[in-house]
């Protein structure tokens, strides 16, 4: 391509675009773009974000096999009373039903931000920054959520977290 000024006709494109389109699904940028505006850019993306949904739509309705249907068999997560510790699949089930059983919950309310998505063949990791609505105030938390592609479907195998000072978004 020809350059305009040092700068390439394709740099220049690029750059109209990102002006002209704020927030159309780049996410490499403070707090991330909330869930609802990223914009998928593969038919994987598509199946990986209708994951991280249904996990926090599971969580907001309190329904356990929502949240499971996510997850592969032999996923493994950071247990949120002890970040020390890793469960597995029964583990991410008795933490989700005694959560539940909490009178002090409360609603529950998921904020998640894509902030960068990585797929490199049947594999993904996908940083997302979290506000999570729950035991009466707001918790703030830096995600990592591995992804495979087992069989054609794209299955949770990991999630790992680390807590945050609350985020400033757009």
């Amino acid at each position: 391509m020809r350059a305009l000024g040092g700068v390439s006709a394709g740099a220049l494109v690029v750059g109209i675009l990102i002006l002209a389109c704020p927030g159309a699904g780049l996410a490499d940028h403070g707090a991330g773009i909330p869930i609802r505006e990223y914009r998928p850019r593969s038919e994987d993306e598509v199946a990986i974000i209708r994951l991280i949904r249904s996990v926090a739509e599971g969580w907001e309705r309190k329904e356990v096999n929502l949240i499971l249907s996510a997850y592969a068999p032999d996923a493994r997560q950071r247990a949120w009373n002890d970040p020390t510790r890793m469960i597995d699949i029964d583990g991410i089930r008795a933490e989700a039903l005694g959560a539940f059983a909490d009178p002090r919950l409360g609603r529950v309310r998921f904020d998640d931000w894509i902030h960068r998505v990585y797929i490199v063949n049947v594999s993904a990791v996908v940083e997302i920054n979290q506000r999570f609505h729950g035991w009466g105030r707001d918790h703030y938390y830096r995600d990592f959520w591995m992804f495979a592609r087992r069989d054609g479907r794209w299955w949770l195998v990991r999630y790992d977290y680390e807590p945050q000072a609350p985020f400033v978004g757009p």
